[in-house]
């Protein structure tokens, strides 16, 4: 896979050694730019070169998509809570009152950092630069403007995330510091990419999405345990990227304290042992103050495994924290799966199981493919399909599904109603209609 790289020109070689050590199957096509008005014309007719493109902020990606057209996928690569409370404490560690200017639009961001590290409200104060359309001459007015407000006394830093505002600050002798994504955002972006690159080229992959947040009783910590709490959570953040990297998911961080990671089913089951284990709660427990509340969510497209796993998440949280539940079609469970969690799981519920049971004993398939094959039909309203097709619906091998078509063409639970061809083997694919019904005992 080939990844464009869209960043300025000071960044590029320590963000393409970073690409080759970390991504060695990667090729890192480079777009470096000086400035941000560059981008479109670096960009123009390029596209064919990769596959995906990786922009260092939202700024750049929106300059450049205001005068090119996307022909392949783009991802501005989001800044972190954790890049913003690293410059917290450098500016705290320097003397620095928390007086800030900032041209970072996201006013919550700041809010929810200094809660983070237990700073109230009449401690600090954030002075938001209007947000207007990227242009050199806008920058240093911006530039300009914050220059007079340092010089009058009324922020004490500004935090940007212009690298030419922090030039000409920086000419100018005024505290600056540059809010970029750090090497763990840049990762949890390639591998975002790379995981949509995949789900691409093989469109019956399940995808997986992990919703993560930190429980953070506040009657349990004194008022001025701040830094400790979010040297803390810092450590759950490093936690949590190291699941991440070991289930090979991409992670973003949404704001203080919450995650979502994207991967595929097949990877989180492979790294969760089938659910039956999740060091992450009891690690983050023993080695912090604090727990998590994690759901796991699935389903056939991104938006339905996040929307899952965010439910899943909101019940660990309400059940107590410190726990984690499973959500999909037709799944929902904690995790980690006892052996009767899996057992109801592979054979849905116990009205379920008594409603098949004599169909399986009669035709010796399982209640649980049974059940996957019923299920299959209710979902897609269908009752004709390839073997092909209730293979992966059944997520059984082809082999396997065609030896247990048999058995309910023998018992009249099926039907031969035709034949197409499927681009998947080149040859002519049974279609057959279910006539399964739990009545039919």
């Amino acid at each position: 896979m080939k990844i464009g790289i869209v960043v300025p020109l000071e960044m590029l070689g320590e963000i393409t050694e970073f690409v080759k050590k970390e991504f060695p199957d990667l090729t890192a096509v480079p777009f470096p730019y000086r400035s941000i008005p560059e981008i479109p014309k670096i960009l123009s007719g390029q596209q064919n070169k990769a596959d995906a493109f990786l922009f260092l902020g939202e700024t750049a990606r929106r300059f450049a998509e205001s005068a090119v057209r996307p022909s392949a996928e783009w991802l501005a690569i989001p800044r972190s809570a954790s890049a913003l409370l690293r410059i917290l404490f450098r500016a705290s560690s320097a003397g620095m009152a928390m007086r800030i200017a900032t041209d970072c639009p996201r006013e919550d961001f700041f809010r929810l950092a200094f809660q983070e590290i237990g700073i109230p409200p009449e401690q600090y104060e954030v002075m938001l630069l209007s947000a207007r359309s990227y242009d050199e001459a806008r920058l240093r007015e911006e530039a300009d403007r914050i220059e007079a407000l340092w010089r009058s006394g009324k922020i004490d830093f500004c935090v940007t995330i212009f690298f030419n505002i922090r030039d000409l600050l920086l000419e100018r002798h005024v505290p600056v510091y540059v809010l970029q994504p750090s090497f763990e955002d840049i990762r949890g972006g390639i591998e975002r990419l790379i995981l949509s690159h995949e789900l691409r080229l093989s469109r019956n992959s399940q995808l997986a999405v992990i919703a993560v947040k930190t429980d953070i009783p506040e009657d349990r910590f004194p008022a001025d345990s701040g830094y400790e709490l979010a040297f803390a959570q810092l450590h759950v953040t490093k936690r949590i990227y190291q699941f991440a990297r070991a289930i090979q998911a991409a992670c973003i961080e949404l704001a203080p304290a919450e995650y979502l990671l994207f991967t595929t089913r097949s990877l989180v089951e492979s790294g969760t042992d089938q659910y039956r284990r999740l060091p992450l709660l009891d690690t983050v427990r023993r080695e912090t103050p604090f727990t998590l509340s994690v759901g796991f969510g699935l389903g056939a497209t991104a938006e339905e495994a996040k929307l899952h796993a965010q439910r899943a998440m909101a019940h660990a949280a309400a059940s107590g924290g410190g726990r984690a539940f499973l959500i999909g079609s037709g799944i929902f469970s904690p995790v980690p799966m006892s052996r009767n969690d899996r057992q109801d799981q592979q054979t849905e519920s116990r009205p379920y199981q008594e409603a098949f049971l004599s169909l399986a004993k009669r035709t010796g398939i399982s209640l649980r493919v049974l059940a996957r094959l019923h299920r299959a039909m209710t979902d897609t309203g269908r009752r004709r399909f390839t073997s092909a097709e209730l293979a992966d619906l059944a997520e059984i091998t082809p082999r396997t599904m065609n030896r247990i078509l048999q058995k309910l063409l023998d018992h009249g639970l099926a039907r031969e109603t035709g034949r197409q061809f499927t681009a998947r083997t080149g040859r002519p694919s049974r279609i057959l209609e279910l006539l399964i019904r739990p009545e039919d005992n």
